[in-house]
Order: C-alpha cells, then sequence, then structure tokens
C-alpha cells in the first residue's frame, strides 16, 4: 500500500522540461549574387557591418544598363507619336466610314495600322521595364536588415551572370539568431513552428520561438529555435535549448 502511494506521489511530481544541447547559427544565411554581367564599380560594406533593408551593398558599372534603358525610353516615346497618328487616321476613318464616303477596305486598312502601332508600342514599353529591371539587379540590395558575413566582390571583378552567378557577399539576419539542436523522431513529436522555447546562453535565459523542424537524412530532427540577436550573440557559441 506505501510503495503504491509512494508511485503516486511520484507521478504526480511535474515532468521538467529536458534541455537540449545547441549551437548559435546565423538566421536566413543567405549568398547574394546578381543576375546580370558587368564589372564591379564599388563595393559598399565590409564583413561585420550592419545595413538596413534596402541598402545598396554593391554597384555594377551602370553605362551599359542606363543606355539599354534611354534607348527604350526614346523607341517608347517615338512609337508612342506613330500609335497616337494611327489613332487618329482610325477616328478620321470611322467617320468617313460612317459618312459612307469612304469603303470598307480603307476602314480595315486603318485598323490594321492601329493595331499594328498599338503592338510596337506595347513591346517597347515592355522593353523598358525590362532594361529598368536589369539597371536595378545592377545594384543589389539588402533583403533585410542584415550583417554581412562575408564579401567575396572587389572593384574591378567581372561577374558573368548568364552562367554560374559567383557569390559577391554573404549576409544574416542582424536582429535573430538561431539555436540549432539535433534531436530524435519521439523528440520531434508535436514540436510546431511558432511554439514558445527558452534558450540558455552563458547562464543567461533568452525566450523564443521554433522557426522550424527539419527532417534529417540519417532519421534526426534539426530544431531551429530563433531569438532576439543580442550584444556579443554569434554563430558558433553554445547553447541550450528548454521547450515547455
Amino acid at each position: 500500500m506505501m510503495l503504491r502511494v509512494a508511485l503516486l506521489a511520484l507521478f504526480a511530481l511535474p515532468v521538467q522540461a529536458a534541455e537540449l544541447p545547441a549551437q548559435l547559427d546565423w538566421s536566413q544565411r543567405v549568398e547574394i549574387a546578381t543576375p546580370v554581367s558587368g564589372v564591379v564599380e564599388t563595393v559598399n560594406v565590409q564583413p561585420g557591418q550592419q545595413v538596413q533593408k534596402g541598402s545598396v551593398l554593391l554597384s555594377l558599372n551602370q553605362t551599359v544598363f542606363k543606355a539599354n534603358l534611354m534607348e527604350a525610353r526614346a523607341d517608347v516615346d517615338r512609337l508612342g507619336q506613330e500609335a497616337a497618328d494611327a489613332q487618329r487616321e482610325l477616328d478620321r476613318a470611322n467617320e468617313l466610314y460612317a459618312r459612307t464616303v469612304s469603303s470598307t477596305t480603307e476602314l480595315d486598312a486603318a485598323k490594321l495600322r492601329h493595331a499594328r502601332a498599338a503592338g510596337l508600342l506595347a513591346g517597347a514599353e515592355a522593353r523598358v521595364e525590362k532594361a529598368r529591371r536589369l539597371l536595378d539587379e545592377s545594384e543589389p540590395r539588402a533583403p533585410y536588415d542584415a550583417l554581412v558575413l562575408d564579401r567575396v566582390a572587389e572593384p574591378g571583378m567581372a561577374v558573368a551572370g548568364q552562367c554560374q552567378p559567383p557569390v559577391l557577399l554573404v549576409l544574416a539576419r542582424a536582429d535573430e539568431i538561431l539555436a540549432r539542436a539535433s534531436i530524435n523522431a519521439g523528440q520531434a513529436v508535436g514540436i510546431k513552428p511558432g511554439d514558445k522555447a527558452g534558450v540558455s546562453i552563458g547562464g543567461k535565459s533568452v525566450a523564443g520561438r521554433v522557426a522550424a523542424v527539419r527532417a534529417r537524412a540519417d532519421g534526426r530532427y534539426q530544431l531551429d529555435v530563433a531569438i532576439p540577436r543580442g550584444h556579443g550573440l554569434v554563430a558558433g557559441m553554445s547553447a541550450a535549448i528548454r521547450l515547455p
């Protein structure tokens, strides 16, 4: 009887969450390249520097990109005038046809010229958008508030975007870092992104959230817990994850 009471008391004790050994790693680590070809003209960042979202990281020489945009805009201006002239001719042909002064053949010819002019203008406008996009892509920008981890690009470096674009810079989130642990299938059950989790680093506890639970080829799982990147936190530091 006393043994039974002791067992019941044991099972009534609160279950303590296990600490999972972990290591800090960068959040949203991304390699920056550019899909356009050119020569690096300026590099605006250094490893260890923090940059704001939208900041220009580097610039290729933009002479050709700007010239292509100017040429496309000139085509839009010229074809826009031709389209306006074709519209006036079509209006006049419609009026004459309504008054039975002109034939169906003349009206059809005016419609054909108008359609051709409108199509050429639309193609020129598309070339303007393409040239503007290529100009934008010649200046890669930070996708978020970022920490620069590495810099490969230097002024004078040739970039061949059509082949295998070379890595120019490596970034990670400046405001967030991950505590990463390896867990087994049983531990992974019930854990989902967004769940609360605590992370201990150097004796200090930080509140975090589960960012991902990734299945690995060896049958284990990788648990990522995102925490605010406080002063002095860098990838490689030891940590411990405590789940509720």
